[in-house]
């Protein structure tokens, strides 16, 4: 075939008449094409449909509202999931900063404790020194109730020699 003009010409070289009638002809046959309009303006009616397709449309029609509220519950979820990140995310930079803070005031601790070991010894050294001449003290005054109890005792027997001593002597 090959076009001159506007029209569509055989391999005679001759206009090929009635497209429209040619194609009409050749589609009568096929009844799953919808409606055509002509150029006429004519409508040709499309075959009813069968309880197959029309079982087959309503499934159709069901999966997509289906469709359409996964797609809902998805975005929803997508949403939940952006919020609760964004606590997830807020929620580790305070735990991090806690533990910094943890962390210095534990440093800080660390160092008072370390102050207070040295003065902490130095004063049971002192207790130890206090608490030794304390010991030393009470045995001291054990020691000094024996000496003069053994000086009483030493001077009654001296009063009672030298009372015997003199009552023979007389």
């Amino acid at each position: 075939m090959q076009k001159k003009d506007k029209e569509l010409r055989g391999s005679s070289n001759g206009p090929i008449g009635g497209y429209h009638r040619w194609l009409k002809a050749h589609m009568q046959g096929l009844g799953w094409l919808p409606s055509l309009r002509t150029t006429e303006g004519v409508e040709v009616e499309a075959p009813k449909e069968d309880k197959e397709v029309q079982a087959l449309r309503t499934e159709l029609e069901k999966t997509q509202t289906v469709k359409e509220k996964f797609k809902s519950a998805a975005l929803k979820i997508r949403k939940q999931n952006a919020e609760l990140r964004d606590v997830n995310i807020a929620t580790t930079k305070a735990l991090e900063q806690e533990t910094k803070r943890a962390g210095r005031e534990e440093h800080g601790r660390n160092k008072f404790r370390g102050a207070l070991w040295g003065s902490n010894s130095e004063l049971k050294l002192q207790r130890e020194e206090m608490d030794q001449s304390r010991v030393d003290s009470l045995i001291l005054k054990d020691e000094l109730r024996i000496c003069l109890r053994s000086k009483r005792s030493l001077s009654q027997r001296l009063c009672e020699t030298e009372t015997t001593a003199s009552t023979k002597k007389n």
